[in-house]
């Protein structure tokens, strides 16, 4: 018998989550720095609770109710089992990613994502610090763009679009070759 499918979260879910998220964004990771700070800890097969996970992601913080916080658990529970379930099956990675406007055109931001993801690189440091040189090559676009979150905040200059775009293009097959490496380490 398969195993049960986890339930994929609805727009309104995602949405919900993010404003939760947001509450205090101080000490909370967003929503898509959230979706790659799991990614890296679900790759690296670390052993970290739900507990854990919750406290890396949330910080500090504290939410208006129980209620806020039981529901921010859950939903991150569920994008952890949502995002389990991609991985094992091997479809092509998409990670989660934040439209935002510029001049009136609408782009997706990378940054975030990649940047939640080197800090869960960082968070579990012993796993990743010894990783294959191949291994270390598929990090190289999700290093890249992570770079260019903590540039944006200090208002360095980035990467141009065409070296942004590859680095974009890269990140499917970087996600689930790294974790398919891993399996076979």
């Amino acid at each position: 018998m398969p195993a049960p499918q986890p339930t994929l979260l609805s727009d309104d879910e995602l949405t919900e989550l993010d404003t939760l998220l947001l509450s205090d964004d101080d000490d909370r990771l967003p929503i898509d720095e959230a979706h790659g700070f799991i990614t890296a800890q679900l790759i690296s097969r670390s052993p970290s609770s739900d507990t854990d996970i919750i406290e890396e992601i949330c910080g500090d913080a504290t939410f208006a109710s129980s209620d806020d916080l039981k529901r921010v658990t859950q939903l991150l529970l569920q994008m952890r089992d949502e995002i389990a379930t991609s991985l094992q099956a091997n479809e092509p990675f998409e990670p989660l990613v934040i439209e935002e406007e510029e001049d009136g055109e609408i782009f997706e931001d990378y940054e975030g994502w990649c940047f939640g993801f080197m800090l869960g690189v960082t968070h579990q440091s012993a796993q990743w610090d010894n990783i294959s040189k191949a291994q270390e090559e598929l990090l190289t676009p999700i290093a890249q763009l992570a770079l260019l979150h903590t540039q944006e905040e200090e208002d360095e200059e980035g990467m141009d679009e065409e070296e942004y775009a590859l680095c974009v293009e890269l990140l499917p097959g970087a996600v689930n070759s790294l974790y398919s490496n891993w399996e076979n380490q």
